[in-house]
C-alpha cells in the first residue's frame, strides 16, 4: 500500500494581544486615497451637528407604533377599570370600547419595536401580563432579568 503524506500550508495566526504587523493594515487603506480618507473624517462632525440641528435622531421625535399600541392599550385598561359596567353582560360589552381594539392590534403584532422606550415598555408589558396570568417559571425571571437590563441603558 502506497502512504502519500498530505501537508498543511503553515499560516501564522498572531496571539491573543500580538499586534497585526503593519503590512497587513496597509493593503486595506491602500485601496482609498489619502484625500478622500480625510475629507470623510473630517466631515463627521459636521453630519453629526446637522443631525443633532435636524433632531432626526432622537428617541422623542422616532414614531414607534410599539409604543403606541402599548400606550393605548394601558389607557383602555385604566378605562375599563374605573368605567366598566356592574353587569357581566354590559363589562364584556364595554372592553370591545376601551382596551378591547389595542389587545387586538398587541396579540396580532409582528413588528420590531423602533425606539428603546417602546422595547421597554413592551417587556414591562408582558411582566405585569405574566404575574397576572399563569405562565412558565422562566417567564418571569428572565423578563425581570432583561427589562433591569434595558433600564440601565436608559
Amino acid at each position: 500500500m502506497l502512504k502519500e503524506q498530505i501537508t498543511m500550508p503553515s499560516t501564522r495566526v498572531p496571539a491573543a494581544g500580538e499586534a497585526v504587523p503593519a503590512t497587513e493594515v496597509m493593503p486595506i487603506l491602500g485601496r482609498f486615497s489619502r484625500r478622500a480618507l480625510l475629507g470623510v473624517i473630517a466631515s463627521v462632525p459636521t453630519l453629526m451637528a446637522a443631525t443633532a440641528a435636524s433632531g432626526s435622531t432622537t428617541p422623542e421625535t422616532i414614531d414607534d407604533p410599539l409604543l403606541d399600541a402599548v400606550r393605548a392599550f394601558r389607557a383602555g385598561m385604566a378605562d375599563y377599570n374605573v368605567n366598566s359596567p356592574d353587569d357581566d353582560d354590559e363589562a364584556v360589552a364595554y372592553i370591545e370600547v376601551s382596551y378591547g381594539p389595542p389587545m387586538e392590534v398587541l396579540e396580532e403584532w409582528e413588528q420590531p419595536a423602533k425606539t428603546h422606550a417602546g422595547a421597554l415598555e413592551a417587556l414591562r408589558l408582558v411582566a405585569e401580563e405574566n404575574s397576572a396570568y399563569e405562565a412558565s417559571p422562566l417567564v418571569g425571571p428572565l423578563l425581570a432579568a432583561a427589562i433591569a437590563y434595558f433600564e440601565v441603558q436608559s
